[in-house]
């Protein structure tokens, strides 16, 4: 167990428009998972310092993956990343992920208590074989740019998963020797795009995310969130849920987000849902709220 002294080694800085964070023992009890509260304590000083802005100061995450852009090209949503940013982060995301060029476009609408993480993967979708992905920025190039962590995509079943695997051992190691949080958005989808989202193959690709280095794993959720717990139960790093394409009835997504994080997830990685919203600093907040009230109740 840290000392008390290690514990508040995150500082003393305001964090602006959310509450003040910082990680000793009295915000410890507020975080409403013991297995998150021993998550941050076990991680090294740099990288609980970046996993600080990650969190929602209630212990959840709540970002929006804004990397369609280099797949997909520029959606409805995306047009102008900035306001969209501004939107979202208005209304209680804690993080955004973003592909290296985009920072420049968007860091203005970042509050310096909300992260952003640097998307390192990539395809497209004039590949025919869009479901390889490759390794398009560094660990290095994101610290420079002033991220907080990296993101990367890995599809298990794909006939070339051995080479995301051997990228994303890489991707580890060096993000670990610099402190840097990795998440890891971990599929089960083969080079047609079929997926897998029974809890045995979404329990399997976080298991693979975690014991390889990830801090953080992005997986799909269960069909209607059921038998999330047969996910989580071996997982020992935050889970956070994807929302995939844009759902026709947004409140049933909401039913399938808190069932999974009353079951153990710790937050979500929601982008299509919510930036394709007719308001998505709105949208933003029923999910934060969809969260945080799921967290309450699943302690």
């Amino acid at each position: 167990m840290a000392s008390r002294n290690e514990i508040n080694v995150l500082g003393n800085e305001s964090l602006g428009m959310k509450e003040e964070f910082e990680l000793n023992e009295e915000v410890l009890d507020e975080i409403h998972r013991p297995q998150i509260r021993e998550f941050l304590i076990g991680t090294s000083v740099g990288k609980r310092i970046r996993l600080r802005r990650i969190f929602d100061p209630s212990g959840a995450i709540l970002a929006v993956p804004l990397d369609h852009g280099f797949t997909l090209g520029p959606i409805a949503g995306l047009l102008e990343p900035h306001k969209t940013v501004k939107q979202v982060v208005n209304g209680g995301a804690s993080c955004v992920i973003i592909h290296k060029g985009l920072v420049r476009v968007v860091h203005n609408a970042l509050r310096r208590n909300v992260a952003f993480l640097v998307h390192v993967s990539g395809s497209t979708n004039f590949s025919p074989r869009t479901s390889r992905k490759i390794q398009i920025s560094t660990v290095t190039e994101a610290l420079r740019l002033g991220a907080d962590g990296v993101s990367c995509h890995i599809n298990l079943g794909a006939s070339e998963d051995v080479e995301m695997l051997q990228d994303f051992a890489e991707l580890t190691r060096t993000a670990d020797e610099l402190g840097v949080p990795v998440l890891a958005m971990m599929y089960v989808r083969d080079d047609n795009g079929k997926e897998r989202t029974d809890p045995v193959a979404l329990a399997h690709a976080a298991r693979v995310a975690e014991e390889a280095g990830a801090d953080i794993v992005k997986i799909s959720a269960t069909p209607d969130g059921k038998d999330f717990d047969e996910v989580t139960q071996g997982i020992h790093i935050p889970i956070v849920i994807a929302g995939g394409a844009k759902k026709n009835d947004f409140g049933a997504f909401l039913q399938t987000v808190k069932r999974c994080v009353s079951a153990g997830a710790a937050g979500v990685s929601v982008g299509r849902n919510i930036f394709q919203a007719s308001n998505p600093q709105v949208a933003m907040k029923k999910v934060a709220d969809a969260v945080k009230e799921a967290m309450k109740s699943g302690e």
